[in-house]
């Protein structure tokens, strides 16, 4: 067996193949972050001539004039073979000492286990392949609950059905509720482009503000596009300020024409505690109406559209992925998260995909939890809880990797 480096038409036809292939692992992402200061590697395995497993290799060379190696979400091969794996792992350290390197992280995208929508009923899959690896003396980091590595280890996804409406009626009564009511309330939603990446990136700060992460500048994800549009979809949703008012004026309407009913109902009848009530419930709903009646008619004067969230989808092998996504809190309650998740639940459909991926979230599901509110809403998707096997460093010089862990704790603390 030989590992050689690849030219990326080679990469791609072998890569797009593989039911582990995703956007971390392709050839563009390796282009995406050499403005980072990476330098990318593809690297094939060949057993005589033909082409048995890839990998994308990054590297960044640090100030102790050595090399770290990331292979971002795995080698690209068949998992099950544990001899083609031990081979690849052992081709793949000896080109990296090749190249001065000291070190090797990688979190492969192998699923270890799968629960139900609650965290139950826990399946086992992947437990042989983790143990190979720590048999191969990688480093685990174990099985992280929260955000704690490079990229999501828990992730959720559901299957797609054969039709929008089979797939519509899985989800709870209030997720369809809730879809079918931001619908009607003119929440509208648009895909855009790289002209409009700007417009993105602000969508996305003020989620970033307050989950405490950092988002790239506008360039980055303008070249992110650019290098990724034929998997990658950018909507906005907004709301449309006639059809706002208009929807909130049908609201009044109808709620005013049901407190009038109850009144001459309640002429006609001895008045009872339960009418009583029926009438405060509705004059209450009908004061909070004119309430939201006074901000469409903002809305409306205004003349523009307001926008209030994004999203970045990735459409890669057999899934659909939200893979990024911001939202303004002053507009939380017109529902834009539901709004562009549905959405990129109609374009898995029209993609053929099989499954629907929310993308990463907390395993731990108590309701404590600071990150329980990323699932939240998800639940009502009846999602599968998917756990990858997570992150591994492999050591090759350990001196340089524990200056390495060193400098990485200061660099936190300052960051």
């Amino acid at each position: 067996m030989n590992l050689k480096v690849i030219d990326e038409t080679t990469y791609k036809e072998f890569a797009l193949k593989s039911p582990y292939i995703s956007i971390y692992q392709l050839p563009e992402w390796g282009k995406l972050k050499q403005q980072n200061g990476w330098k990318d590697h593809l690297v094939g395995l060949y057993n005589e001539e033909k082409l048995i497993g890839v990998t994308l290799l990054l590297e960044k060379k640090t100030p102790i004039k050595k090399s770290l190696f990331y292979a971002p979400r795995g080698y690209i091969l068949n998992y099950e073979d544990k001899n083609l794996l031990m081979n690849f792992h052992r081709e793949v350290i000896k080109y990296i000492k090749e190249n001065n390197g000291f070190m090797l992280k990688i979190d492969p995208n192998v699923i270890y286990s799968l629960k139900d929508s609650n965290g139950e009923n826990e399946k086992v899959i992947g437990e042989d392949i983790l143990n190979t690896f720590l048999n191969l003396g990688y480093k685990h980091y174990g099985f992280t609950q929260n955000f704690e590595t490079l990229q999501p280890r828990n992730l959720c996804r559901f299957s797609l059905k054969e039709t929008y409406e089979d797939t519509f009626q899985s989800f709870s009564k209030n997720t369809r509720k809730n879809i079918d009511k931001y619908n009607h309330m003119g929440i509208e939603i648009r895909t855009i482009d790289n002209n409009e990446i700007d417009l993105f990136v602000s969508l996305l700060q003020e989620t970033a503000d307050k989950k405490h992460f950092v988002i790239r500048p506008v360039a980055y994800y303008q070249r992110m596009y650019e290098l990724m549009k034929d998997y990658i979809k950018l909507y906005v949703v907004y709301i449309d300020p006639n059809n706002y008012y208009e929807f909130v004026i049908r609201n009044l309407e109808e709620v005013k024409k049901e407190l009038i009913n109850l009144e001459k109902q309640m002429a006609k009848l001895n008045i009872g505690e339960k009418l009583r009530k029926q009438e405060q419930e509705l004059k209450q709903k009908i004061a909070k109406k004119e309430q939201e009646l006074e901000l469409a008619k903002k809305i409306k004067d205004g003349g523009v559209p307001i926008n209030i969230g994004a999203l970045m989808s990735v459409f890669i092998n057999d899934e659909g992925i939200t893979f990024m996504s911001g939202t303004t809190s002053p507009y939380k309650e017109f529902g834009p998260k539901y709004v562009f998740y549905n959405e990129h639940i109609k374009e898995c459909l029209r993609q053929k995909k099989k499954y629907c991926n929310f993308y990463g979230i907390s395993s731990d599901l108590n309701p404590h939890n600071p990150y329980y509110s990323i699932y939240e809403i998800k639940k009502g998707f009846n999602p599968e809880i998917v756990s990858l096997l997570g992150e591994f460093d492999y050591i090759i010089n350990p001196f340089y990797y524990h200056l390495y862990k060193v400098a990485l704790k200061f660099y936190k603390l300052f960051k």
